[in-house]
C-alpha cells in the first residue's frame, strides 16, 4: 500500500448482479493496490450502461450466454472519482487527483494493435466493478479529469467516447444531414456530437417522451415519435426526397437496424452503433446496397478518442444529460428507472461530495 490514508478504509458498499433483475448492494472488501502500476480510486459517480441493463434483464451481448440465478458479478465500468492510493511504479498520478478511466485497454502486442486497430484488440486489460465506493485500475487506463468538468460529467466519459468514435466512423462532414435512431445515451450523445460537428439538419427518433424532450433541449432540429409517424416519410419530407447523408442507429434491435438503411441517401453512410443480442440477424439487400452505393459501418468502443472526449466535456454543456442520480444503495431502483423512465444518463452517487 502506497498511502497511509487507505489504512483507515475498513470496507465498502458494492452492487452485484445476483440473477435476472436481481441487483443487490452488499458489504465488500475494498480492493487493494497489488500491482506496481495500480491506482486506487474512490468512486464519486458511476453510470448505468445499456450493456449492463442487457445482462441484468437476462441476456448477454457478448460471449458467455444468459445470466443465471447463481450469478454474482460485479457491475459498472463508467465512473469518475479521486485517487486515494497509487502503486510504486505510477508516475503520472498522485493521491487527491480527480480522474476518470477507460475500462479496457489494448494489449499493444497482438496483430490488431500492431496494425493500428487497438480499439478492436481482444487481448485486453479490463477492469470493471465501479458500482462501488472504490475501484482499482491500472495507470494506463486512468485519465486526469479537468478541474472544470464536474464529476457527474466525468462519469460519462467512456460512453461519450463511444459516440465520438461513432461520428469518426461515420465520416460526417459539416453541413450534412444526420438521422439518429434511438435517443438513449449513446444515440443522444452521438446526436449532440454531430450537431457540434456541424450537422446541417439533425433528425432524432425516439419513442420515450422524456428522451424526445431531452433531444429537443440538446439541439435536435426534428424529433420524431416512431410509434406515431412513418420514419421514412419524415426523413424524405425534410430532405426533399433524398434521404440523409448519415444514418446512425443506436438501439441494437430491429426494426431500427433496417430503418437506418431505409432512410440513407444514395452515396450516404449507415452506422450501426447499438449493441445487439448475439443471435440477432438482419436482412441486407446486396442489390439495394449496389444500386445506392451506400456504406455500412459499425463502431466499437472509444479508447483512442478519450483525450478528445475530455476536451468536448469542457466545451459542450452536458449537464442536462446527467441530472438523474440515485444513491448507490438504491441501485436496483436506478436500474428499473433506467429501463422504463430515464431521459438521459442514469448515475449512481457513491458519496455525498459533489466536487
Amino acid at each position: 500500500m502506497g498511502d497511509v490514508m487507505v489504512e483507515h478504509i475498513r470496507g465498502m458498499w458494492a452492487a452485484f448482479l445476483c440473477g435476472r433483475l436481481d441487483v443487490r448492494v452488499e458489504d465488500a472488501a475494498v480492493p487493494q493496490v497489488e500491482q506496481p502500476d495500480d491506482v486506487l480510486i474512490q468512486v464519486k459517480y458511476t453510470g448505468i450502461c445499456g450493456s449492463e441493463l442487457h445482462s441484468i434483464e437476462g441476456y448477454e451481448i457478448t460471449k458467455g450466454g444468459a445470466v443465471t440465478a447463481n450469478t454474482h458479478a460485479a457491475l459498472g465500468h463508467e465512473y469518475s472519482g479521486v485517487i486515494v492510493d497509487v502503486g510504486p511504479a505510477v508516475k503520472r498520478f498522485t493521491t487527491g487527483q480527480r480522474v476518470t478511466a477507460w475500462p479496457r485497454g489494448p494489449c499493444g502486442h497482438c496483430d490488431l494493435c500492431r496494425n493500428h486497430l487497438g480499439a478492436l484488440c481482444r487481448k485486453v486489460t479490463q477492469r470493471g466493478g465501479s458500482w462501488a465506493e472504490y475501484i482499482v485500475a491500472p495507470e494506463a487506463l486512468v485519465y486526469a479529469l479537468p478541474d472544470d468538468v464536474p464529476f457527474t460529467v466525468g462519469a460519462i466519459t467512456e460512453p461519450l467516447s463511444c459516440a465520438v468514435r461513432i461520428l469518426d466512423r461515420a465520416s460526417m462532414r459539416p453541413g450534412q444531414t444526420v438521422y439518429v435512431i434511438g435517443a438513449g445515451p449513446i444515440g443522444l450523445f452521438s446526436a449532440v456530437v454531430a450537431k457540434h460537428a456541424g450537422a446541417g439538419l439533425l433528425i432524432v427518433s425516439e419513442p420515450r417522451d422524456s428522451r424526445r424532450d431531452l433531444a429537443h433541449r440538446m439541439g435536435a432540429d426534428v424529433v420524431v415519435n416512431p410509434r406515431e409517424h412513418d420514419l421514412r416519410d419524415v426523413v424524405l419530407h425534410h430532405t426533399r426526397g433524398r434521404g440523409v447523408d448519415v444514418s446512425i442507429e443506436g438501439v441494437g434491435l430491429e426494426p431500427a437496424l433496417s430503418q437506418a438503411i431505409e432512410v440513407v441517401a444514395i452515396g450516404g453512410t449507415v452506422l450501426w452503433g447499438g449493441l445487439a443480442p448475439t443471435d440477432l440477424r438482419v436482412p441486407v439487400s446486396p442489390n439495394d446496397m449496389f444500386m445506392k452505393e451506400y456504406t455500412l459501418r459499425t463502431s466499437w468502443g472509444g479508447l483512442l478518442e478519450f483525450d478528445r472526449t475530455l476536451r468536448l466535456e469542457q466545451v459542450i454543456d452536458w449537464s442536462p444529460m446527467v441530472q438523474e442520480v440515485f444513491p448507490l444503495e438504491r441501485a436496483m431502483d436506478a436500474v428499473n428507472y433506467a429501463r422504463t423512465q430515464a431521459a438521459g444518463k442514469v448515475l449512481l452517487r457513491t458519496t455525498d461530495s459533489e466536487r
